[in-house]
């Protein structure tokens, strides 16, 4: 099983987003108890939402973190997502590089993969394990 990671620059804006949206979120709840009332909107029910925000970017980096890009495993590639996508690399027809993506076209479908969000080192493993099936 051969595991192609995310970048580290990734996972990092994912869980300094996470710290972010909290942080604010806590401020607005704390603000809210300070001031009384602001205009119709309240600030702790904006707080809230931020904080809400806050704890989906980290569960989201947990995710990524947990399950990285890509798994090729047993001949074929997963993409792990909510809702893992796979694709057989027997099946695999054509490849094609456009504008940072790798294309794997297989008779029906067609399989992106954005080789911007992948560490160097694991498309490196991802391209060399591509070749193994002799493909163009």
């Amino acid at each position: 099983m051969t595991i192609i990671r995310y970048t580290k620059e990734r996972l990092r804006s994912n869980s300094r987003m996470g710290i972010f949206f909290v942080a604010i979120g806590i401020i607005l709840v704390l603000l809210s108890f300070i001031t009384s009332e602001w205009k119709e909107i309240s600030l702790a029910s904006i707080g809230i939402g931020q904080i809400g925000a806050g704890i989906f970017m980290f569960i989201i980096y947990y995710f990524e973190n947990r399950k990285q890009y890509l798994t090729l495993k047993n001949g074929e590639l997963i993409k792990n997502s909510l809702f893992p996508k796979k694709i057989k690399l027997a099946e695999i027809k054509s490849i094609k590089e456009f504008a940072g993506d790798l294309r794997l076209i297989t008779q029906n479908t067609e399989f992106v993969i954005d080789t911007q969000i992948i560490e160097p080192n694991s498309l490196e493993k991802l391209k060399n394990e591509l070749k193994n099936y002799n493909l163009k």
